[in-house]
Parts: structure tokens; sequence; C-alpha cells
């Protein structure tokens, strides 16, 4: 996506290099060559994968690729394949992204058929479906291999770290769920949902969005944002996705807020004292406003921290509020930091908003990796036990109070997960 810099119009369309041969071809869906002059007016720089310069003058010609300033930016040497890996991997889930829907829109709605779907996909003893337990496991698998491995790849090196939310005090653990329970909104299932929307989202329009993941493989501060940007996208592109992932994660921050009160103050019901405000209970959370939620994302508390995500909540509002201006060809995000006081004025770059979002996105899976312990929990608490092998008969057998927790814990169930009772 470029922008003519007489009309100021987008022009949206494809650039096509023929390998084999040196040739360039390129067509746009909302405008038409119109032959004559060949002596360009300003120049354009294209990657679909990398941050590029900015269009300019012909006297501001480009003396490196988009590929070698990124290979001179990289953290490591295997930074370029694993940017690679991550790619790839987001292109391999849109394609069988029509499948992987299918299974969780059958999941959401309890379908009989869920089963056959998910073994006309996957194969293995991890697809075996036999009870709630694998089930669950078999449609979770399609966050894992689909999004995990490309995006937050230390969710899958790190098992132990979301595994210790489920050995974390069970009576406490319960409490929490039965409070979801009760909350419209809050359920584990409606707070799954919010999640398998997004990534529908987000599978619509990654391709817009790999320069700005690019980044997170580059040096800090590697990257002028003032000069560089992306020709895949515009700001009307990502702004809907932007909304929709801040206001969905501003939800689901209830989840690692609550693991946090456990962790650290051994009450679900009991968060954190944040500098200017007055919420003490989990209820006092949801019941303030997004902006608000965000400052509970704390850093130096583990199951916050481990989101990885900082947003800018007054850009956010001017979003909402229509004060902003932007400006196609400098990529630059003018916008009303405080309706109070209009004379004020901030900008960020489109490639800083991308980044972003997808950061937030990526806090978002961790989240769902933390709510997959807990629908786990859930089904402990009802007393079912998932199979394991050579169970034979023990099969349909629900949890004993003497026997071990199913979670790995080493406590009898009556102590952990079975706990209050």
């Amino acid at each position: 996506m470029v922008t003519c810099e007489k009309c100021g119009t987008s022009l949206c369309g494809k650039v096509m290099i023929n390998q084999n041969s040196l040739g360039l071809n390129y067509h746009f869906d909302n405008a038409d060559f119109s032959g004559g002059n060949d002596n360009a007016e300003f120049l354009i720089e294209c990657s679909g994968e990398f941050p590029v310069f900015k269009q300019c003058k012909e006297e501001d010609i480009f003396d490196i690729t988009p590929f070698i300033r990124f290979m001179n930016r990289v953290k490591t040497k295997e930074s370029y394949k694993e940017f690679c890996s991550a790619a790839n991997g987001l292109k391999d889930t849109a394609d069988g992204w029509t499948g992987y829907k299918r299974i969780l829109d059958l999941f959401q709605n309890n379908s009989p058929y869920l089963s056959q779907e998910i073994k006309k996909i996957f194969t293995g003893e991890f697809f075996q479906c036999r009870d709630e337990f694998e089930i669950l496991r078999a449609v979770h698998m399609i966050e894992v291999h689909g999004f995990f491995m490309s995006l937050r790849q230390d969710l899958i090196e790190n098992q132990s770290f979301a595994n210790d939310a489920m050995k974390m005090d069970g009576g406490q653990l319960k409490k929490l769920i039965d409070f979801f329970g009760s909350h419209d909104g809050y359920h584990l299932d409606e707070m799954q949902s919010v999640i398998y929307k997004l990534m529908d989202e987000f599978i619509n329009i990654y391709q817009a969005l790999i320069p700005a993941l690019s980044l997170q493989y580059c040096k800090d501060d590697s990257v002028n944002f003032e000069f560089e940007g992306s020709t895949t996208s515009t700001f009307d592109t990502i702004k809907e996705f932007y909304l929709n992932v801040y206001e969905a994660l501003g939800n689901l921050l209830v989840i690692p807020v609550a693991l946090n009160n456990i962790k650290y103050r051994g009450n679900f019901d009991e968060l954190s004292s944040v500098e200017g405000s007055k919420a003490t209970s989990l209820i006092d959370f949801i019941g303030l406003t997004k902006a608000n939620r965000y400052h509970y994302c704390l850093k130096d508390e583990i199951y916050t921290g481990f989101l990885e995500v900082s947003v800018n909540a007054k850009l956010r509002n001017a979003i909402g509020h229509n004060d902003i201006e932007y400006d196609t060809v400098s990529q630059s995000i003018t916008y009303v930091p405080n309706p109070r006081d209009r004379t004020k004025k901030k900008t960020e770059y489109l490639l800083m908003f991308e980044n972003e979002a997808v950061h937030m996105f990526q806090g978002m899976l961790v989240i769902s990796e933390y709510l997959y312990k807990l629908r786990q929990i859930s089904l402990m608490l009802e007393g079912k036990i998932p199979i394991r092998p050579n169970m034979g008969s023990r099969r349909n057998k629900k949890i004993g109070r003497n026997d071990p927790c199913p979670c790995g814990s080493g406590k009898k169930y009556k102590y952990c997960h079975g706990k209050n009772r």
C-alpha cells in the first residue's frame, strides 16, 4: 500500500518479482497506469516482510535493501531463521484455518461431530478424544500449533510455568472459577469464545502485520520509525483489530490478575495496591475502565509480567473519540491524549501502532494458556479424572478424595483441587 503524494490517495495493489528472469510486475486495485512520462516524482521501497524506508524523492534513493538492513539488525545469528519459521508457521495456520475454525465452532457448540472433525485433521495419541480432557487438549493443540509455535514459543519451551498455576491453592482456584461462573461475560467458555474470535480476526490480517512482527527479532532501537514504515498496510487496515484486541485483552486481564492475587496474597479476591486506584477486590477490578485495568498489568508479578504487553490507552481513547489524524505519506498518527486540552497533541507511527497490536495479541495467547489450565481444573473440580495410559476399566472412575490429585502436585485430591468440596 502506497500513497500518491499529489492527491493523498492510498493505492492498494500487488508487486510480483520474477525470480527466474529479471522483471517486475505490479497492479493497483484502485488506480490505472496512464503511461506517458517515465520520470518518477517519488520512489517507493516495497517489502512484504520487513520495514521499508517511506517514499521519498529520487535524490534520496535507497542504498541497501530491506532484507540487508534487517540482517544488520538481528539480535542473534538465529534470529532470521526464527523469523522465517514464525512467518511460515502463520501462513500454514492461515492455509488450514477453515478446518481449524470449524473445530473451534463445533467445540463451542458442544457438537457431537467434534471428535470426527478433529480426527480428519489430527492423528496420534494426543487426539484420541476419549473423554472431555482429551477433547479439550485436542482443541487446544490448534492454539499450540497454529499460534504459540509462531508467536509465543516460550509457552511451549517453559511448560512448567503454566503448570505451576494448577498447583496453587485448590480452594482458592475453586473460588475463582465459581466467581467467573457467577458473572456474565466471565464464564470460562465465554472468555474462550472471545479469544477464538480474535484469532479469526488476526488470521484475516496477519500478512499486513508481518513487518511489525519482524521488529521482535531486531536489536532494540535499531529501527527509526520516523523514516521507516510498512508497505503492507495502512492505519485503516489495522485499526479495528487494534481496538478489538485492546478491549478483549482488557477483559481477559482478570485471569492473570486473579492468579497473581492467589500467588502473592493468598486470596484470589485481594488486589495488589496500585497508585491512584481504590479497587481492592476482583469485583472492583471488573468495574474499572479498560484503561485503569491495564494499570494492574504489573511487570513484577509473574502472571501479568509474562504477558509482556504495554499499551497506549490515550491513543486508544483518541481513536474511539475520533480525535486522530493519519498522514498516509509519513504514516504518522497524530492524536489528542487529553480531550480537555486539545492544544496538545502526540504522534505515533504506523509501525509502532502495529507492533503494539501484535504484542497485545501475543499477550492474549498467554492468557489463553492460563484459561486452558483453568478449564482442566474445572473438570477436576467436577470429580472427573483424565485418562492415562493403561487405565483400562478406570476410564470413567471419578477421583477419590484420597487419590493423588491429577494436577501433578503430589498432594491428595482432598488437599488440593478437591479442597472445600
